[in-house]
């Protein structure tokens, strides 16, 4: 355990609640913690989690934006909302897609874990930008990834970032079921 290892921790616990709460700020704090978090995983030689976090940069930063803007004509920020069947559709395709560039990449930059890798990159790329939309499904992506990252920290021999992702997965967890229970109650 790094002093890295616990500032990724701590910034991404506070992030989690952020978030949990709808705070646009919370995309800061995951901006921050990836930076960290992409130093870490690339002396470890885990490119596909080092891309992910370096990517999570970029995809924050379009978060926070999409979070912080009104619609100038209903004034209304982004609301939390459901996935569609055709976003599914699309956000299967782009994994698909996604994965054989990813593998690829990752397999030339030799990645000692390049199948797992790229799969958990996929999969918290997506669950990323559906967060920036608001989509509650985001949550239960982003804990099924946790079933892909555990295990693969654990083999690398990184356990406290293993049991890091563990406790982000609880909290996703419970995120979700708190956005879950905050789309039936918020305003339409």
């Amino acid at each position: 355990m790094s002093t890295i290892d616990i500032l990724v921790f701590v910034i991404s616990i506070i992030g989690i609640f952020l978030e949990m709460f709808q705070k646009s700020i919370f995309w800061l704090t995951y901006i921050v913690a990836s930076i960290f978090a992409a130093y870490e995983f690339n002396t470890d030689h885990l490119y596909g989690s080092m891309l992910l976090q370096l990517i999570y940069i970029l995809t924050s930063i379009f978060g926070w934006y999409k979070w912080s803007i009104t619609d100038k004509k209903q004034q209304n920020q982004v609301k939390i909302c459901h996935t569609t069947l055709k976003q599914w559709l699309i956000y299967s395709l782009t994994a698909v897609i996604g994965s054989f560039i990813i593998y690829f990449f990752l397999k030339y930059m030799g990645d000692d874990s390049n199948i797992s890798d790229t799969i958990l990159t996929v999969m918290c790329l997506i669950a990323t930008y559906m967060a920036a939309f608001k989509q509650i499904e985001s949550w239960f992506v982003f804990v099924a990834s946790v079933l892909i990252s555990v295990p693969l920290y654990l083999n690398h021999h990184l356990y406290f970032t293993a049991l890091t992702y563990l406790i982000f997965g609880i909290l996703d967890l419970i995120g979700g079921i708190k956005w879950v229970y905050d789309y039936k109650h918020q305003a339409k």
